[in-house]
């Protein structure tokens, strides 16, 4: 990347290589990745990744794993929009998004802006 790239670009001229790259690295084993500059966030599903994008009115997440409930609606403001990407869904009161393998997906301010997949 360093060498297609050597200055910096906007990622929409990015994103070909990295999809490509992670096509590549996908082929010689096991690769999810989740890659960020702080204002974008790049997702690639190799096995196994999962999604879930909440907006207003924020209601209560049961947590999977421990006996929480999450009162997001008390820890957001009715303008937010709130992503969540893990391997596995991390709540079970909500409908989460499985990521095929091979899915990828560009993210910004938590609203997906771009996905496709590599094959």
């Amino acid at each position: 990347m360093r060498a297609a790239f050597p200055e910096p670009v906007e990622v929409e001229e990015l994103l070909p290589d990295l999809v490509a790259a992670c096509a590549e690295y996908r082929s010689k084993g096991v690769f999810n990745c989740l890659l960020s500059d702080g204002d974008w966030l790049f997702c690639y599903c190799s096995t196994k990744l999962a999604q879930i994008t909440r907006r207003a009115p924020f209601g209560p997440a049961r947590l999977k794993d421990v006996d929480v409930i999450v009162d997001f609606q008390a820890e957001t403001t009715p303008n937010d929009v709130v992503t969540v990407i893990a391997t596995e869904p991390l709540t079970e009161n909500e409908t989460w998004t499985r990521y095929e393998p091979g899915q990828w997906s560009l993210w910004r301010r938590g609203e997906c802006v771009s996905q496709g997949t590599t094959e």
